[in-house]
């Protein structure tokens, strides 16, 4: 029985040293680290060091729609250029109608200073021209002469007619007293009564043509005296009128020139024809204008980088550009040259359909080096992906 309680004794003092040294080996494990854990160095997250964002391929220079100050009511006549072409400044592009019209109208003005301007020259001769006075002196006596020759004449046809119209009614009288005694028909009578009343009629005539000629003839004689008086005396008075008679048709002229130039559209700068906005026949798009103008010998980027990004966007970073669909296989490099003052809504929509179209951007134009500027010149408005790199360009 001894032996036996000995024996259990002996089992629970080697299970208690067991624990025991379990314990100890927990708590060692515990409180120190493993080698490695300490060892093991803790990598710090790469900055990042570039924007990506989208862009739009556009000239350096900004896009020119060339319009007309009254595109409501100004129709293309005839474009002289096509999509693609080079232009100089100055250069007619496109015709509006209505031209030949106002051609017509410059004709008229240019007539009318040429006339105006002959009439002052004629004023300011005044008494210099002793011919032309001498011969309206001529032309007054012929005249005078003429009123009296004429007048002879017409008196003496009034007075013929006055006769006429005397035996007339001294006929028609008698006739008429026979036909009160039955003597006669009144069909007789009334052709006496015509006679008489014909008579009548031609004295009338004749005294008409007398006064007539006698006014007409004294008209022409006063203004052949005032034209002589003209003639022999020019005063400061008379050389104002036709002098600003001039003045203003030369304004006319001028006015009439200008609204003719107005007919020509004219390039403003020289570059390439983008876009055909209006075609002959049509009336002239008062936003859009008749054509998109730029310059593209000198292209440039403008990227919308995210509000956010644009604390890490400075002028003179490097970018790097490369199409969005494969309009050009080569990477394209540039400058970051300006940083827009505007935020606005993304105007370039991404493919990537859990995009934010709402997102808040700023356009910022970065400028293509000469090569990359020679690649893309034909390529306006071509949507890219771009890369801006922190680090400054050389």
């Amino acid at each position: 029985m001894q032996k036996q309680f000995a024996r259990v004794q002996g089992y629970w003092l080697v299970l208690a040293i067991g624990c025991m040294g379990m314990g100890v080996w927990a708590v060692q494990r515990i409180a120190v680290p493993s080698r490695a854990s300490v060892e093991t160095p803790v990598t710090a997250p790469q900055p990042i060091r570039a924007v990506a964002t989208l862009g739009r391929i556009e000239p350096e220079s900004s896009i020119i729609k060339v319009s007309v100050a009254n595109a409501r009511d100004s129709r293309v006549n005839r474009l002289l250029v096509a999509e693609g072409d080079q232009v100089q400044a100055g250069q007619v592009i496109a015709i509006l109608q209505g031209l030949e019209k106002q051609q017509a109208a410059v004709i008229e003005a240019e007539n009318s200073v040429a006339i105006e301007q002959a009439k002052l020259k004629q004023v300011q001769a005044g008494s210099s021209n002793s011919s032309q006075i001498r011969a309206q002196q001529a032309a007054i006596v012929r005249l005078q002469a003429e009123l009296n020759t004429d007048t002879v004449a017409k008196q003496a046809s009034l007075r013929r007619a006055e006769v006429e119209l005397q035996n007339a009614q001294t006929t028609y009288n008698r006739y008429a007293q026979l036909f009160e005694q039955g003597a006669i028909s009144a069909a007789t009578l009334d052709g006496y009564r015509r006679n008489y009343r014909t008579s009548q009629t031609q004295v009338t005539e004749a005294q008409a043509e007398l006064a007539n000629t006698i006014a007409t003839l004294n008209a022409q004689i006063i203004q052949a005296k005032a034209t002589l008086n003209n003639l022999s005396e020019v005063r400061p008075v008379d050389v104002t009128v036709p002098q600003a008679q001039v003045r203003y048709a030369i304004s006319k002229l001028a006015s009439e020139q200008a609204e003719l130039e107005d007919y020509y559209v004219r390039a403003p700068a020289a570059g390439q024809i983008l876009k055909i906005n209006t075609q002959i026949g049509e009336q002239v798009d008062s936003e859009a204008g008749i054509v998109d103008l730029g310059q593209t010998d000198r292209m440039a980027v403008i990227a919308e980088v995210y509000e956010t990004d644009v604390p890490k966007i400075k002028t003179g970073q490097r970018a790097t550009i490369a199409s969005e669909n494969g309009g050009f296989t080569e990477e394209l490099k540039g400058t970051v040259e300006q940083i827009g003052l505007q935020v606005k809504k993304v105007d370039i929509l991404d493919t990537d359909p859990a995009a934010n179209s709402n997102a808040r951007v700023v356009e910022v134009k970065i400028r293509l080096d000469a090569q990359s500027s020679e690649q893309v010149a034909g390529l306006t408005y071509m949507q890219v992906r771009v890369k801006i790199h922190r680090d400054k360009a050389d």
